[in-house]
């Protein structure tokens, strides 16, 4: 046992060792919340779903971790790395383990995992950063087209570590669908393979890097405004206030106005959410950019937007979750906002289950690989997840459900 805690205590040395080398920034300036490490009590919540979101809401706020519910097994700690990569929030996790106390860290064989997890998750970064830079610099200098850089890196410029923060691929948008046509067309004369779709979406590679570009910022489903919220968001931005740079560890790119962004990210959250399930990242990175832009955005120009969108109150059941479970100030929050304890602890319990894009939901495990079957698979949890959330975005949730469930039985 004294073996054990002897590697573990080299592990941690090794770790407090690269930050200090490599310059890795342990505070940063934000807003902070008194009751960031405090559980509220109207949600029934697992003790390990209690665990990792203390650590979560620990580090997103740059705060020391309470030992509440510490220490645990072996077999618990493991448990717990799996629900943090299931909910991508891994990288955040991790930022709260190194700051426990000695006799409070995980065995050394979880914690070498722990750190390769967030060595991968600072070696990502990286390569997004190179990309992006490539990409940007030489679109301007061959087209003068500057991308809109959507999620990914300008979100993780809000956490206290932007090099933990979990990013799956980098997100271009170009103002309109004819831009980003001719944006696909610039990819295709570097070289590059580019594959289309009809939703308007191109992906390609550069390098291990996968790039999107979006022809559409969001996308109603409720097909009688489709088109005019379309129009609406193009008119929107043809005006110079609609976008602004902002610098990434040094670079300089372009990105939404506060208002239009907060208003494709939540679209983007509640789109997954009522498919294949969202995960605790998702919401970490509301909880963040909220705080962050608090006293920057025109609240009431935002909730407008929200409504005509149809997700003012999805975007009220998810910062009430934040300031429940992740230590949002409820000072912080664009208007006062309320959420009913019944919906938010389903809420929780369907995050907690599906995870991140649905990629570890166990409950796949038995979906069926192919026919009729994979398909009514498919319908059913996309019925379970509009009644969920049914009265929070009615018109957004039904033509959702229908388009989608329609595609799904024809086989596409």
């Amino acid at each position: 046992m004294e073996g054990k805690q002897a590697k573990t205590n080299s592990q941690f040395a090794t770790i407090c060792l690269f930050h200090t080398c490599c310059g890795v920034r342990r505070c940063v300036v934000k807003p902070t919340s008194p009751s960031t490490n405090i559980m509220h009590t109207d949600i029934n919540v697992p003790k390990a779903d209690s665990i990792l979101l203390a650590l979560t809401r620990a580090a997103m706020w740059d705060e020391e971790p309470q030992a509440e519910g510490l220490p645990i097994s072996e077999d618990e700690w493991s448990k717990l790395l799996i629900m943090a990569r299931k909910q991508a929030v891994e990288g955040l996790v991790y930022d709260a383990i190194i700051r426990l106390p000695e006799d409070l860290l995980p065995p050394a064989t979880v914690m070498k995992a722990w750190i390769a997890d967030a060595r991968t998750l600072e070696r990502n970064h990286m390569q997004h950063l190179h990309a992006l830079a490539y990409i940007g610099a030489r679109m301007e200098a061959e087209a003068h087209m500057q991308p809109i850089v959507l999620k990914g890196l300008p979100l993780a410029s809000t956490y206290p570590h932007p090099e933990h923060r979990r990013s799956g691929d980098i997100d271009l948008f170009y103002g309109s669908r004819a831009q980003c046509s001719a944006a696909d067309d610039i990819i295709e004369s570097w070289g590059w393979p580019i594959s289309r779709n009809p939703s308007h979406e191109s992906i390609y590679n550069m390098g291990d890097v996968v790039v999107e570009h979006h022809g559409l910022l969001t996308l109603s489903h409720v097909w009688f405004r489709r088109k005019r919220l379309t129009r609406w968001i193009e008119d929107q931005l043809t005006l110079p206030e609609s976008t602004k740079e902002t610098i990434i560890e040094g670079l300089p790119v372009r990105t939404l106005s506060p208002e239009l962004d907060m208003v494709q990210m939540v679209c983007h959250i509640m789109k997954h959410a009522l498919n294949e399930g969202i995960g605790l990242r998702h919401i970490c990175d509301l909880a963040l950019y909220t705080a962050r832009h608090h006293d920057v955005w025109n609240k009431s120009l935002l909730r407008q937007w929200l409504t005509r969108f149809g997700a003012r109150r999805w975007t009220e059941l998810c910062l009430c979750y934040c300031t429940r479970h992740l230590g949002l100030d409820t000072q912080l929050l664009p208007w006062p906002m309320k959420a009913s304890p019944k919906t938010l602890e389903a809420f929780h319990c369907e995050m907690m289950k599906s995870g991140n894009f649905g990629l570890m939901d166990e409950r796949n495990i038995s979906r069926p690989t192919e026919g009729r079957a994979s398909q009514m698979f498919t319908a059913r949890r996309i019925a379970r997840n509009v009644w969920r959330y049914f009265k929070l975005s009615p018109l957004e949730s039904l033509g959702w459900a229908a388009g989608l469930t329609a595609t799904r039985l024809a086989g596409k």
